[in-house]
Order: structure tokens, then C-alpha cells, then sequence
């Protein structure tokens, strides 16, 4: 994300309403992901193979967010004087790059929860996987593998900016390789952005699929929640699809300073909000309709009354 170190009054204005925005997500995210690593447990269930994937995309979001809400509060003091020194706006700097890059594999991370969430659902009612569940995260696997690489790319590439072909902070060389590294690293970042929309589609394609066969069955509520999540993540791909294609691979095209605050908006926002939705997928119990291997059992055993044999199954059931 584009932030603002000098200008004019409403540039600055603009600099601190993205600031507080990064801030109000990153509080409301925070400590749902210390309950994730504290709650959701994997327990080696193989409907549950999202769990990990879920965690590593919440430590990652929040790298993130953290990452970007110091380098937007250190540009923001630089913008308005507060003396930072150029060793603190290029601490922010270099603090953006590190948040792009924390920024494609939490979403690389999502892609891969949520493409395990479906199958996961198909195991815990049908107490088996398929040959299509197992390609499918195998799949998933490879293209956050893509991802990953790209991103580690596009970093290299902007410390090689920084320390190569500047002459400060945010400052380029327009005479050295500079701008091609730019245009090279906005391709790589694009070509995330693009395999990860793609992702969003299949991703939502299953989700639908996933609701339509588990409506009735005691997964409709978190197939439900996986619908509302998958959407969410179409969303927010969709935004920085947009992105890319719009801005990135057209250095012509101008950008306004709303950009960073819809990139809040519609890319981060919906992307804290689903990591929260799928949170409460998670921690859901079997009895309860949580996605464990044996949910589908559970619910097969209970009667009416929620008695079987003369044993009472609605005592809470860890899953682990």
C-alpha cells in the first residue's frame, strides 16, 4: 500500500484515515487469533485439516497489519514533522515492503483453509475422503507453493529497489534499472493477485456446492458460515484483482488517494471479517455441528430427545 510521508494538507488527511482504519481491523482481529491458537485444536482429524492453515492466516494478517500500521504511523509523523529522522521513514519503507509480502501468504493461507474446509465437511459426515478431497488439497498446496515463491520474489525485487536504485526513501533512479525493476515487481505482485482471484472463484464455486449438499445435515450452520467466508474472500480477491489489472499493470493510470482506503475497505476488512467467520467453524464442537470426523456419527446416535440407549449425548464433546 501507498503511503503518504510529505504533502499537502489533504494528502496528509487521507494518510491518517487509512492509519485508523488499518488500526480498527487489526484490533479487531487480534484477539480472535490468539483464541485461534489457543481454541482450535487439530487434534490429527483429517476433516480438520484446515485448522493449521487457519492459525498460520491469522499470525500472518496480523504480521500485516502490525507491520503497516508502524510504517503508516511513522510516514504519518514524517508527513506532519514529527522528526523521525530518514533512518525512521526508511525503517517504514521497508516496513511497507514486508507487509505486501506477510500480506500474500496470509492470503495464500486463506486460500488453502478454505479449499480444505469443504472436503473437511465431506469427511465429517461421510467419514471418508475422496479421491477428489485429496486433489483437491494437494491443489490448494500448490498454488499457495506458487504464491509463496511470487511473493518471495516481488521482496527481493524491493530490497533490490531500496538499496540499489534509490536516492531515498520512496525516492527511484528514473535513469538506472529502477523503473524496470518497478514495473517487474507490479507484474509479480499481479500475478498473485491473479492466481489468487482464480482461487476465490473455485473456492466460492465449492462453497456453494457444500451448502446445497449439507443444508439439511448437521453442518448447515458452518456450511452456511463457509458460503458467507467464501464470498467474503470473492470479495476481497476480486478487489485486489481489480487492483492489479487497473493500477498495476498500467503504470499510466493514475491513482487517487481513496485507492488505499477502499484497499482497507474491500481487501483487508472482509479478509479479517472471514478469518473471524471461519474462526467460529473451528471452535464449533461435534456435537454441535463442528467439522470433526465424527459429527456425522455423533448426530446418527442422538434421537429426538437427544437420548440414545439411555445415554445423554448433549454433554459438550470437545473433539479431541
Amino acid at each position: 500500500m501507498d503511503f503518504v510521508s510529505t504533502g499537502n494538507e489533504e494528502a496528509r488527511s487521507w494518510s491518517i484515515a487509512y492509519t485508523v482504519l488499518v488500526g480498527v481491523i487489526l484490533l479487531a482481529v487480534l484477539p480472535f487469533t490468539f483464541l485461534s491458537l489457543a481454541k482450535n485444536h487439530y487434534g490429527r482429524d483429517p476433516a480438520r485439516g484446515f485448522v493449521p492453515w487457519l492459525k498460520a492466516a491469522f499470525l500472518l494478517f496480523c504480521l500485516t497489519l502490525c507491520l503497516l500500521f508502524v510504517a503508516l504511523v511513522l510516514a504519518t509523523c514524517a508527513a506532519h514533522d514529527i522528526g523521525i529522522g530518514i533512518e525512521g521513514l526508511r525503517a517504514a519503507y521497508h516496513m511497507s515492503y514486508l507487509s505486501e509480502l506477510f500480506q500474500t501468504l496470509s492470503a495464500a493461507a486463506v486460500m488453502v483453509t478454505l479449499l480444505e474446509l469443504g472436503p473437511g465437511m465431506h469427511r465429517a459426515i461421510q467419514g471418508v475422503s475422496s479421491g477428489f478431497d485429496k486433489a483437491l488439497k494437494y491443489f490448494a498446496w500448490f498454488l499457495a507453493f506458487v504464491v509463496a515463491a511470487l511473493a518471495i520474489a516481488f521482496y527481493g525485487l524491493f530490497i533490490d529497489l531500496a538499496v540499489n536504485y534509490s536516492n531515498g526513501p520512496g525516492v527511484i533512479d528514473r535513469f538506472g534499472q529502477g523503473p524496470e525493476t518497478v514495473i517487474t515487481i507490479n507484474k509479480l505482485i499481479a500475478a498473485t493477485a491473479i492466481i489468487l482471484w482464480v482461487a476465490s472463484l473455485i473456492i466460492t464455486s465449492l462453497s456453494v456446492y457444500t451448502w446445497l449438499q449439507r443444508k439439511t445435515s448437521p453442518l448447515k450452520t458452518a456450511s452456511t458460515l463457509y458460503l458467507v467466508a467464501s464470498l467474503l474472500n470473492l470479495l476481497s480477491s476480486t478487489w485486489f484483482f481489480a487492483y492489479a489489472v487497473h493500477w498495476l499493470l498500467d503504470p499510466t493510470e493514475s491513482m487517487g488517494r481513496y485507492v488505499a482506503v477502499l484497499t482497507v475497505v474491500l481487501g483487508w476488512w472482509t479478509r479479517g471479517i472471514l478469518l473471524i467467520i471461519v474462526y467460529f467453524i473451528a471452535v464449533r464442537s461435534g456435537t454441535r455441528g463442528g467439522v470433526w470426523s465424527d459429527t456425522g456419527h455423533h448426530h446418527s446416535l442422538r434421537d429426538s430427545d437427544g437420548y440414545t440407549n439411555g445415554t445423554d449425548y448433549r454433554q459438550s464433546y470437545s473433539g479431541y
